[in-house]
């Protein structure tokens, strides 16, 4: 099915509007995006989980089509966002895919609500309390390749002041940074999209917020030291981004955890090489072992 043919909703939970693409029959599945983009970062992975699943792609609050609102951006207010949507399409459970901050979101989901996990996917991502703040921390040999953009989004103020007039620059840096080719990761279309998307008033500041969230997250988080997630989980990185660190990264989250290094991949994984990771997850989705 091609990803323009997926029908478009609109959700209505407490403060915010969720916009979500949604297609396909068979068991639900929920793809939640990082930021800077929005969910059309889906577009090549989607329409193949579609042959099998029913897939639903939200927009997260703050970013597309959905409601921007001034504050909520940590992850167990975004998790609210997500159970609310479930229960407006009537949904009790369903596997949930997280990549970058959305992983962030879809494991407070799977924290909070664990019976409405089936499986849980996550891509991209270190949690907070679990590797997120060794990021932000400057070294000696940090370059402009660095995530030095982890340190200062968590002084919203600072980092709206610093880029706004300047979001394409940003988005332009933002694609080009941990990349397995080493140039830009998004075609020129989907750049546009997103440099549209994050110029909305508040948007910009939305954004940042996912990330300032991190001290409140990693609270939250604590409670999987004492109780790590026990549904099954995969976790996969590029070969060229977090691939090397992923047992690391999730093995003290995870009781039940696969990890798979998506070859020839930076960060960008939907529009690197997006076909292993389509094939891996529906492995996965259906209960398949698969390499790591």
């Amino acid at each position: 099915m091609r990803f323009d043919a997926f029908a478009h909703g609109r959700a209505e939970i407490g403060e915010v509007q969720i916009h979500y693409r949604i297609a396909g029959d068979g068991p639900p599945v929920l793809l939640l995006h990082g930021w800077p983009q929005h969910s059309l970062m889906w577009h090549a992975i989607a329409p193949a989980l579609a042959a099998r699943h029913r897939v639903i792609m939200p927009d997260q609050r703050g970013a597309g089509a959905s409601t921007i609102t001034p504050g909520g951006y940590d992850k167990d207010t975004m998790a609210g966002d997500i159970a609310g949507l479930l229960d407006h399409l009537g949904i009790g459970q369903a596997a949930i895919v997280g990549y970058d901050l959305g992983a962030g979101v879809a494991c407070a989901f799977a924290r909070r609500f664990p019976e409405r996990v089936r499986r849980l996917a996550v891509a991209e991502f270190g949690l907070a309390g679990f590797g997120f703040e060794q990021q932000m921390t400057p070294s000696p040999d940090w370059t402009i390749g660095s995530n030095w953009h982890l340190a200062l989004f968590t002084v919203p103020d600072a980092a709206v002041w610093l880029m706004s007039g300047r979001e394409r620059e940003m988005l332009a840096w933002f694609f080009g940074h941990i990349t397995y080719r080493g140039q830009g990761a998004v075609s020129a279309d989907h750049f546009e999209s997103y440099h549209r998307e994050v110029t909305k008033p508040g948007a910009l500041r939305a954004g940042v917020q996912y990330y300032a969230a991190v001290w409140q997250d990693a609270r939250d988080n604590a409670a999987l030291k004492r109780q790590p997630l026990a549904m099954p989980v995969l976790a996969m990185g590029g070969e060229a981004s977090a691939g090397p660190a992923l047992d690391a990264l999730w093995g003290p989250v995870a009781r039940n955890l696969e990890t798979y290094v998506i070859p020839q991949a930076g960060h960008w994984i939907g529009d690197e090489n997006p076909a292993p990771v389509a094939e891996r997850l529906l492995q996965f989705l259906t209960g398949e072992g698969g390499e790591s």
